[in-house]
């Protein structure tokens, strides 16, 4: 007989040990094994027999919602790559004020990876979705904008309506004006879409950009800021109030709804939803998504025109990963073509986000 998978006992400690920087986690102390109470039948979704009575679902012995599911899984995800998500360790200011002030402590700390079965088994189960949840494992996991507020202490959360405006009717131009310093130096991109050169960008700018390119929009092609990139970029930096969770949730249901070629985003943040529903797998034996490096900042900045003489930045710069990410793939087999990374490009106009 099998053995019994461990379960994660409670939120509180995932918070304390999945979200903690790995210097720290391997200080703390061993997790406690205790199990939470299995969920009742009731929680389990019915369906109709021949003669129409209802009886329980029996998903609790299945891996997949559906045979779509599973077919999805050996068609999109099974060999699939992932978009890490990185975070800051010990960041500076400005970075420090403006997380402290929107709540974003655990948000964009620098967190442990995520779990390669369970994301893939979450994205795969997305076509099975039931009012915003997931099956995973024998548990319906939410995976909403408010789900996701919750697990990162941000519950509540609303776009601001400056934020919702900038959506509605985004000024390219003027958005560039303030990530670049008054540059302004608007390139064409794939499909004729207008891109601003992410070495234009101030250097405040580029670390946000760094950020959202791996958390909140994630993608591995960060030579170019694209509009919806911009957009979140702009607003950070002035400060409007923004969805955090509508904004990941939007980007969990494009990636599920579009070709599914390039890499899988949100591994951290599905990882932490499957843990806080109380998913069961064996943890700390399961292969874990391969590691990212954080965003480390050294020095002061004050401004682009000053940045020499108050401080330096120092940036562990994504293409690394992204180059060892691209050798890992060629060797599986699994890279995208040339034609491929241009079909992902496809839709970047379509990004929305405009639910919170």
């Amino acid at each position: 007989m099998a053995e019994t998978p461990t379960l994660i006992p409670n939120l509180n400690e995932i918070m304390n040990e999945y979200i903690q920087p790995e210097e720290e986690m391997a200080q703390g102390t061993q997790r406690d094994e205790a199990a939470p109470e299995v969920p009742e039948v009731s929680t389990i979704p019915q369906e109709k027999t021949d003669k129409g009575k209802e009886v329980a679902v029996e998903e609790e012995e299945n891996e997949f919602i559906s045979e779509e599911a599973s077919a999805n899984m050996q068609k999109y995800y099974a060999d699939k790559g992932f978009v890490g998500e990185r975070g800051f360790v010990n960041p500076i200011s400005p970075f420090k004020e403006m997380i402290e002030k929107r709540g974003w402590g655990v948000f964009c700390k620098h967190k442990k990876p995520g779990y390669a079965a369970v994301v893939r088994e979450f994205y795969a189960n997305l076509v099975g979705r039931k009012d915003n949840s997931v099956f995973v494992r024998g548990v319906w996991v939410p995976y909403g904008a408010e789900a996701i507020n919750e697990a990162y202490g941000l519950a509540g959360q609303k776009h601001g309506s400056k934020f919702k405006k900038l959506i509605e009717s985004p000024n390219l131009e003027k958005m560039a004006k303030k990530l670049t310093d008054g540059k302004v130096n608007l390139n064409q991109g794939k499909k004729g879409a207008r891109v601003i050169n992410r070495g234009d960008l101030t250097e405040e700018a580029k670390v946000w950009f760094y950020f959202l390119a791996s958390v909140l929009v994630p993608t591995k092609h960060v030579c170019t800021v694209r509009e919806q990139e911009a957009i979140i970029l702009y607003a950070i930096l002035k400060g409007f109030k923004i969805n955090i969770g509508a904004v990941i949730e939007s980007s969990i249901m494009r990636y599920h709804d579009g070709n599914r070629r390039g890499l899988i985003p949100h591994p951290t943040t599905v990882t932490l939803l499957c843990l806080k529903a109380g998913v069961k797998g064996t943890w700390g034996e399961e292969e874990e998504v391969p590691k990212t490096s954080p965003l480390v900042l050294t020095g002061v900045i004050k401004g682009p025109r000053n940045l020499k003489k108050r401080g330096v930045i120092t940036i562990t710069e994504p293409e690394e990963e992204g180059a060892k990410r691209k050798q890992q793939e060629e060797a599986l087999g699994i890279a995208e073509t040339e034609e491929e990374n241009q079909e992902n490009q496809q839709g970047e106009d379509h990004f929305d986000f405009t639910a919170g």
